[in-house]
């Protein structure tokens, strides 16, 4: 289990580096100065956006989606991957891990199969999984038939003349092939975790794509934006003319 904690802090330290590198970005017009300030405008000014700008928007559904199929893609399609690359990281790193889970449970599995055919001519072709527990509690079949006819389980019997009959050597064989299928247990029960893990980086990365494409979306609208405005030439007091102004950010 030291593998699945060790998972779970990089997948924090992932998050937290990606949070911290979105939260460092700063969009282009935040430090930008407008060529002048419009002094006792009359009416409040009026953004326009150029019809072309929409050809230059993110989609931010498609950004959702780009993030909940590889994490990191949807950060990159919005312009953003300097955060979108610890999603990615994090992304190959659980892939790893679960396929090393995985090829160790199966490992561990076998061997214990194994050993339990050695020393108590198990067979476990077109066997369950309740077979092998059965097998760990129990030195041989007949012990078995005999716990489930004191709990009234006739249904639950195996034949002792059939694939389904063992005999252990000894209570420190069984207890052995016990405790490795139930090593083998929890290591699938990490490849689990792993999964879900997988499937909560790409939620969180979804939702860090969706946020860098409507930011980048504000910033084409605050570039490009035409400001209207109206002014009394002279002041209220002395009133001399009418101004009309119109002003772009750059």
């Amino acid at each position: 289990m030291r593998l699945t904690s060790f998972l779970i802090v990089v997948l924090l330290a992932c998050h937290v580096q990606a949070v911290t590198a979105q939260s460092q970005l700063k969009r282009p017009f935040e430090t930008r100065q407008p060529l002048h300030e419009e002094h006792r405008a009359l009416a409040p000014p009026v953004d326009w956006k150029p019809a072309l700008q929409d050809a230059g928007e993110k989609s931010v559904t498609l950004a959702v989606l780009y993030s909940l199929l590889l994490p990191g893609m949807g950060e990159l399609y919005a312009g953003n991957f300097s955060s979108g690359k610890y999603y990615l990281i994090a992304d190959a790193g659980l892939w790893l891990g679960y396929g090393g889970f995985q090829y160790y449970g199966r490992w561990l599995r076998t061997d214990a199969r194994s050993y339990a055919t050695q020393h108590a001519g198990a067979n476990f072709d077109s066997k369950d999984e309740q077979f092998e527990v059965n097998i760990g509690n129990f030195n041989s079949v007949e012990e078995y038939n005999d716990a489930r006819l004191r709990d009234r389980n006739f249904d639950m019997l195996y034949d002792p003349q059939s694939s389904y009959a063992w005999r252990w050597e000894d209570d420190a064989s069984r207890l052995q092939f016990k405790d490795q299928r139930i090593r083998s247990d929890e290591v699938f029960q990490g490849a689990r975790f792993v999964v879900g893990a997988l499937v909560l980086n790409r939620i969180i990365s979804a939702i860090s794509a969706g946020r860098s494409a409507s930011a980048y979306n504000r910033s084409l609208v605050d570039e490009s934006a035409w400001r209207f405005g109206a002014d009394v030439s002279g002041g209220i007091l002395q009133p001399h003319g009418l101004e009309l102004k119109i002003t772009r950010r750059f």
